[in-house]
């Protein structure tokens, strides 16, 4: 199996590449390895390179070493090829995918991973792109767009200080998605979060309920909250308590559905696994087992 790390230099502030490419290359001087190391140009060049070299047919293992944005990218170009699998080293702000297996650790750990194991995951469509974690619609891709522009100064707690600066404002956005049963609801939303992993933003368990095997969307709709009402649902969302807690249960739908549709009336962004661009309508879809998604040693699925 060739074994080929797509490193990012931006990600993580250049960790990519000034802390991850010397452990890479002090791992496979020695190992024997049949490798590469391609150092990504843009995100754009991403998923062209791995389509390219996924077509020769030859089995590949690619470790995008970045964060999920460079995740997203590598799902992008190894979507519909089996003799690929994806791996992840996250040196990124967020590494929100990895908070889904056990022992997180371990993705750091380059042996650990050159001896994982390949599990089958599922992953989103929305229109042409494929999203491995989660789209987020509305005021939680705001939160991204602010924490984008404050990371550099507060690291991961750029999206915390995104959501206090963002959320309280009561931000609306005027939408209509196909409900659990297929009909058309068309209502004032604050955020909508279609899942396959749990978390987004760094660490916020928006989907708690997620699973990567199941086939199924975990979709969490939001309505409009201001003031201390917010306050108090941005923590539970924070910790993954806002299912099923009464206080929050007038502001929240939740559904679990393999399909699903949603228009824009307003000018809203969405958000697929970190990566921000403009939204105004999209069919989305579960592919179920749709990649060959690396599990390093001594880790999990959740």
């Amino acid at each position: 199996m060739k074994h080929i790390f797509i490193v990012n230099p931006a990600a993580g502030n250049g960790r990519g590449e000034k802390v991850y490419q010397p452990k890479i290359l002090s791992f496979v001087k020695d190992s024997g390895l049949d490798y590469e190391i391609h150092r990504s140009l843009n995100k754009q060049e991403i998923g062209t390179y791995v389509r390219q070299r996924a077509e020769s047919g030859e089995k590949i293992r690619f470790y995008a070493t970045g964060g999920d944005g460079t995740l997203c990218d590598v799902v992008n170009g190894a979507i519909g090829f089996p003799n690929v699998e994806v791996a992840v080293l996250p040196c990124g702000t967020g590494n929100d995918f990895v908070r889904n297996f056990t022992n997180r650790e371990n993705f750091t750990d380059i042996a650990k991973q050159v001896n994982g194991k390949p599990v089958p995951v599922d992953v989103i469509k929305c229109n042409d792109f494929y999203s491995i974690n989660m789209l987020n619609i509305g005021a939680d891709c705001e939160v991204v767009v602010r924490a984008a522009q404050i990371k550099s100064k507060s690291g991961s707690w750029s999206y915390i200080r995104g959501a206090l600066e963002v959320l309280p404002k009561g931000p609306r956005y005027h939408m209509m998605y196909t409900d659990e049963n297929g009909q058309e609801v068309e209502e004032d939303l604050l955020l909508i979060a279609i899942a396959n992993g749990h978390y987004c933003g760094g660490g916020f368990n928006s989907c708690p309920k997620a699973c990567l095997e199941d086939g199924l969307m975990d979709v969490v709709i939001v309505k409009p909250v201001r003031g201390l009402k917010m306050l108090s649902l941005l923590l539970k969302y924070h910790n993954g308590t806002h299912l099923g807690d009464p206080a929050a249960a007038p502001y929240i739908k939740f559904i679990q559905v393999p399909e699903f549709r949603l228009k824009a009336f307003d000018e809203v962004n969405v958000s697929v696994d970190g990566e921000v661009n403009p939204f105004t309508e999209a069919e989305i879809k579960m592919i179920p087992g749709a990649i060959n998604f690396v599990v390093p040693e001594g880790s999990e699925m959740i």
